[in-house]
């Protein structure tokens, strides 16, 4: 292949990729401005300046442009982990990155809405809830657990149950402040906010293990291999 058609290709990918994403904003906003049942695509061609039938083209269906934006927010989440099968960061300090990102991700007013706006609607359509379980919380629960095995079989970490152990890491994310968020009673939220949560939930006994660096996870069922518990604990 010549350098001129490898050119244009990527050229294609390239404009291919920008209005998938203003497709996706569009979609966003509408889908907050007006609730998902409400939201035409004829609206959403119109927020994202394409046509319908490019709209169509690369999502379908309504219900499949609503679940790609939240597998985008889920791929944004998961990031840390990836990054670290690359480069071999240290666990605890892969786990703390996803740690803050959830806390600003469901804390963020926009994702805040979007939330109340599935629970509002999913009455009414039981596949807007099956497709924002399926590619948010399942799919980040399943992303973690797959990286939590990873590092299992590499002996940094001990993990009975992986799956278990990724959905109490979250579950215990979720704390009084989302609560207090998710009812209205606190509508303020500074992404500055989330380190201090992650410090106080990820320091506060039964969590901590003594003088290591791996208290992340003891209270998602996750033990310390001995041999990553005598590296962490040597001076550097």
């Amino acid at each position: 292949m010549g350098q001129a058609a490898a050119a244009q290709i990527s050229a294609n990918d390239g404009a291919l990729s920008a209005k998938r994403g203003a497709i996706l904003t569009g979609a966003s906003e509408i889908f907050l401005n007006v609730g998902y049942g409400a939201a035409s695509m004829d609206a959403i061609a119109q927020a994202a300046g394409v046509s319908k039938q490019t709209v169509y083209a690369h999502f379908g269906a309504k219900d499949t442009l609503f679940e790609a934006i939240i597998q985008q927010k889920c791929d944004d989440l998961l990031a840390p982990a990836s990054a670290m099968e690359e480069d071999y960061r240290d666990v605890a300090v892969v786990l703390r990155d996803i740690a803050e990102r959830f806390i600003n991700a469901i804390l963020s007013p926009e994702n805040m809405r979007l939330f109340r706006a599935i629970v509002g609607e999913s009455t009414r359509f039981p596949e807007l809830a099956e497709a924002f379980y399926r590619a948010g919380p399942r799919k980040a629960a399943d992303g973690l657990a797959a990286y939590l095995e990873a590092v299992n079989e590499r002996r940094e970490l001990c993990v009975a149950n992986p799956k278990r152990s990724a959905e109490l890491f979250f579950a215990m994310l979720r704390n009084d402040l989302y609560m207090r968020r998710v009812l209205g009673i606190d509508r303020s939220f500074d992404q500055n906010e989330a380190a201090p949560l992650v410090d106080q939930l990820l320091d506060c006994p039964p969590i901590a293990l003594a003088e290591t660096k791996a208290s992340i996870l003891e209270c998602a069922g996750l033990v310390i291999s001995d041999e990553r518990a005598a590296e962490l604990a040597r001076p550097h």
